[in-house]
């Protein structure tokens, strides 16, 4: 591709091509030392696949834990004997009387 040296090709020219030459072969280097360090990496994984995989041993089951003294438990005291009363809603302070008028006042059924 390059011209052969002659009168039309001045001294700056013949530099130029010289030093693409140059880069050139580095690069053909680097591709060959990449290619070549590729290919026995690639080697060395397939050997180390080949070697057998030894299984896990199965774990072992836990202790069972000792049981405790038994002593005599306390009850925790309760902060109160009334029964509880059950869940209701809360309608922004309003008795729930005073709801249900309402809402049959607004025509709700």
């Amino acid at each position: 591709m390059s011209l052969p040296p002659g009168d039309d090709q001045d001294d700056t020219e013949r530099q130029a091509d010289k030093q693409a030459t140059v880069m050139k072969d580095q690069l053909r280097k680097e591709v060959a030392l990449w290619n070549a360090s590729r290919d026995d990496t690639s080697a060395r994984q397939a050997a180390d696949l080949t070697v057998p995989v030894t299984p896990r041993p199965a774990p072992r089951p836990a202790k069972q834990p000792s049981r405790a003294k038994k002593t005599a438990a306390v009850p925790a005291p309760k902060p109160g004997d009334a029964p509880k009363k059950p869940f209701s809603m809360s309608f922004d302070g309003v008795t729930d009387a005073q709801h249900i008028s309402y809402m049959i006042a607004r025509g709700a059924r």
